[in-house]
């Protein structure tokens, strides 16, 4: 199988979903989202609730195509994802103006937020330098997201330990077994940093034959420095977490369903 999962074990040893360099990349990388758990044992109404506003959205002229997505392997199971992308920060201010214009958030409060326990909004920026995700790679059935909680001072040696991974992962062919991944910051509560990859079903989640850190630990020549680049990663890190998503064309803009970021 051509994925693996970047999670750390007790050893420090790290498995990543890296591909091909991302150079030259001009999309906007912002993304607006919003994480939605509906109230215990009204999952069928939210939806319902949620297809009947999204209609609403698309007649009404919504200029953004908003993705939605289940948590399907995770903590929440009944937690919940809609993503608008290849934004920047003015794009924020004129939604806010559509917003308000249109009656999305109206629409919501009247019909939805009976259903909602809890909201949780953020932005996140992608670092398309550091990735491999073609604009034209379009929606798969599942995504898998580690998220990482920075520390407080860290310093850059984690990063550059990110940066220097996705080099190894260009000059050393890794990108030649298919493997396509995203890096993600996030503004708006715990500061995190994650990495997504796409998978087809839950067959192509099984890890590679040849894990990322011997891939890595060859490539350097020696597994004594390949532990310590991957320990360099992990110092900058108080814990992590990892989602499988699921992909809602039923729940997502519906001009877009099977489009977008």
């Amino acid at each position: 199988m051509k994925k693996a999962l970047f999670i750390s074990a007790c050893l420090g040893l790290m498995l990543v979903p890296l591909g091909l360099w991302a150079q030259d990349e001009q999309r906007a990388p912002l993304s607006d989202v919003w994480l939605i758990v509906p109230n215990k044992g009204m999952a069928s109404q939210f939806e319902e609730a949620v297809r009947s506003h999204m209609a609403f959205r698309r007649d009404a002229g919504d200029s953004r195509s908003w993705e939605a997505y289940s948590a399907a392997i995770g903590d929440n199971p009944q937690l919940y994802q809609w993503r608008a992308g290849n934004l920047d920060w003015a794009d924020q201010d004129a939604y806010v103006v559509e917003d308000r214009e249109k009656g999305f958030g109206a629409h919501w409060a009247a019909n939805v937020d009976q259903y909602v326990d809890h909201y949780h909004h953020y932005m996140e920026r992608a670092d398309y330098g550091n990735s491999h995700w073609p604009a034209d790679l379009g929606q798969h059935p599942y995504y898998g997201v580690t998220t990482w909680t920075w520390k407080q001072n860290t310093g850059p040696g984690p990063d550059d330990a990110r940066k220097r991974l996705s080099e190894i992962a260009r000059d050393g062919g890794w990108a030649d077994r298919g493997n396509n991944w995203l890096w993600l910051s996030r503004t708006g509560g715990k500061p995190m940093l994650m990495i997504v990859t796409e998978f087809d079903d839950y067959a192509d989640m099984a890890p590679p034959e040849q894990p990322f850190f011997a891939f890595v630990s060859e490539q350097l020549g020696s597994e004594q420095e390949a532990r310590k680049l991957f320990a360099r990663f992990a110092e900058g890190f108080s814990d992590s977490s990892y989602t499988v998503w699921a992909h809602r064309p039923d729940l997502s803009s519906p001009q877009t369903m099977g489009g977008g970021d």
